[in-house]
């Protein structure tokens, strides 16, 4: 069993107990990785009592790797985490790149599941076998920068090799309902808010130090695979891209379809589009490129300005979602301020995508008079104000004033305002939509309705292969002709992408974006090469489905229904001008469809049949004999 470190921990913080269990070679080939091992271990933990608070102690918090974590090649340096979402109160998940998860499996474990809470701020300490409870008290109230700092420089004269921090920052702290959780400044499990439960638990951070290795089950193979990928990836033009702009990148290929909101999503046209544009964050703010472990594409933007409002140190810069969000989403044309905003997300642990899309919400709002200066503390949230922009997503971090309120994400804002302030909601389930527009690629809008944990362009591979970005000649007879500006076919088009996406970019953990150019079969060998599994790509796709299946049927125990699988008002407003003049999504065709093929009741949980024939006869008891 290649690839696997073989151990799983078990930390429970009410008691204290700390338990290391083998992971059993049935189990992980049965479940892969990733949202595989968390989603089923999850439903074993909560299944006795599926009603309970996220921010609880009933909450359990699974971390967990994939097989292909901590190798030495592109595009598999993630992993994710799962537990319920404080912020949408159904399952909530994220996928993070960067250093954490390999170091985790050089230290001997594939994933931690954390249970219970403690009574004051607590770091785990794992050094290889050593795994204990640390007071944490010191770095309670630092920012995520400072507290990766001030850990590793406590922990440094204990072990001749340096460690990985995951961490909260304030925003966990103070139970923001999006805040996040940081590793190495730059990297952000930013969606769902699984920084709040940290918080709620009093966990402040993991650090982890290893020192064992990975080997693959078949490393000759692997070396020949990576020989002929390193053609594949050599003069790609995706790769290119991403080498040469990072993710900021899609914001000129985006303009051209109409795929970039603008104005809280009422506008895919702006005349000062390219003052945040790649070319313009590469003269005035870019200093460098990072990467995540062992990765050659090297996508991570730094950047720094060193004077003026928006003055802020050489750091982690702003990805494509955060430029969308605090940039076109507010008609905001400073660059230097959204480097400042991102440097204030990843210093206070929150997710750039629902805060920037909270403060656009916000805006509009107090356009339209809902609210007034007197509400937001005397700041004038008007379009393009960048100084506003700025001070209210610190505000946010801090709880205070209208940043409290804003705290809790937009959805739970506009019940708080009132009036016709929901008109202006981007959310899908609680959660704000990505900057993806689903009225150029109408099979974006079914991903973000059906998706479990709310609106995300990468629950699935849908975004992916609509958007050009990915081709599987593996499905060409299935998929067909894909395009864009039409919603027939669309449901097909988005199982196919979610029960081969639940194996690529949630269990194995294939990065969306650097493994974008493989197609099916170089992936499936490269699990195969690692693990000794020997998948067939049939196979790979049932146990996909049989995942995805568990993710919805998860956030089916927390409420979730048919009246949810929809999406807001204003993403089914058809523009007027621009690329995608007079297009809106057939949601009722394409749902239809979808319910039909996938075996969703009139309440959209999967029926009894369904998941009896998939092996989750247990799911299947608790979701339809439940009084």
């Amino acid at each position: 069993m290649g690839g696997y470190a073989g151990k799983i921990l078990y930390i429970d913080l009410t008691s204290g107990n700390i338990e290391s269990k083998p992971l059993d070679s049935k189990f992980a080939r049965a479940y892969i990785g990733g949202l595989g091992f968390s989603t089923r271990i999850y439903l074993d933990l909560i299944k006795d009592k599926p009603e309970f608070d996220a921010l609880s102690a009933d909450n359990p918090f699974v971390l967990m790797t994939g097989p292909l974590t901590g190798m030495k090649m592109d595009a598999v340096a993630r992993w994710t985490l799962g537990t319920k979402s404080p912020l949408t109160g159904l399952w909530g998940d994220s996928n993070i790149g960067g250093y954490f998860g390999a170091e985790l499996k050089f230290a001997g474990y594939d994933g931690m599941v954390v249970t219970g809470e403690t009574d004051k701020p607590t770091c785990i300490y794992i050094d290889d076998d050593t795994v204990r409870l640390r007071d944490a008290n010191k770095y309670w109230g630092m920012d995520a920068y400072t507290a990766n700092d001030e850990i590793i420089a406590d922990y440094k004269g204990e072990s001749r090799k340096s460690g990985q921090v995951l961490t909260i920052g304030p925003a966990g702290e103070n139970l923001v309902r999006f805040a996040s959780l940081i590793n190495k400044k730059g990297h952000a499990a930013g969606r769902t808010g699984v920084g709040a439960v940290w918080g709620a638990k009093k966990l402040k951070a993991i650090f982890v130090r290893g020192t064992g290795k990975l080997e693959a089950a078949h490393p000759d193979k692997l070396k020949n695979l990576r020989e002929e990928l390193k053609e594949v990836y050599d003069g790609n033009i995706t790769i290119e891209a991403l080498r040469a702009f990072g993710t900021a990148s899609h914001m000129d290929v985006g303009i051209i379809s109409g795929d970039v909101p603008m104005k809280n999503w009422q506008k895919t046209e702006w005349d000062l589009f390219d003052e945040i544009g790649p070319v313009v964050y590469s003269e005035k703010i870019l200093t460098g490129k990072k990467t995540c472990h062992a990765c050659g594409v090297a996508c991570k933007r730094e950047a720094e300005v060193k004077e003026g409002p928006f003055k802020f140190e050489k750091g982690p810069g702003p990805e494509y979602e955060t430029i969308g969000t605090f940039g076109t989403m507010c008609l905001n044309s400073s660059i230097e301020s959204i480097g400042k905003a991102n440097e204030i997300c990843n210093r206070y642990g929150m997710d750039t995508i629902t805060c920037g899309a909270t403060i656009a919400f916000a805006i509009e709002c107090f356009d339209n008079e809902l609210i007034t200066e007197k509400d937001t503390d005397g700041l004038k949230l008007t379009w393009g104000n960048s100084e506003a922009i700025v001070a209210m997503a610190e505000k946010i971090g801090k709880q205070e004033g209208f940043g409290a309120i804003l705290s809790k994400g937009s959805a739970a804002a506009a019940k708080h305002i009132g009036g016709n302030a929901s008109d202006f909601l981007t959310t899908v389930k609680g959660l704000e939509a990505p900057m993806h527009d689903p009225r150029s690629a109408h099979g974006y809008g079914l991903a973000y309705a059906v998706s479990p944990r709310g609106a995300c362009h990468n629950a699935s591979l849908n975004y992916a292969l609509e958007g050009g970005m990915m081709y599987l000649p593996e499905f060409d007879d299935e998929l067909g002709e894909i395009t864009g500006m039409s919603s027939a076919g669309k449901a097909k088009i988005n199982i196919i992408s979610q029960d081969f996406g639940m194996f690529f970019s949630s269990c194995a953990v294939f990065c969306n974006l650097g493994a974008s150019i493989l197609n099916a079969t170089q992936a499936v060998d490269m699990v195969n090469h690692v693990t000794g599994f020997n998948y067939t790509l049939e196979e790979l796709m049932k146990l996909g489905k049989k995942i995805w299946y568990i993710k919805r049927g998860l956030s089916n125990l927390f409420g979730d229904r048919a009246k949810d699988d929809k999406l807001p008002k204003r993403l089914m407003t058809p523009m007027e001008t621009g690329p995608t003049e007079g297009s809106v999504p057939d949601m009722d065709l394409m749902l239809k469809e979808f319910y039909e093929l996938r075996g969703l009741n009139d309440d959209g949980v999967p029926k009894k049949e369904i998941l009896e024939r998939l092996g989750l006869s247990g799911l299947a008891q608790l979701l339809h004999h439940r009084p």
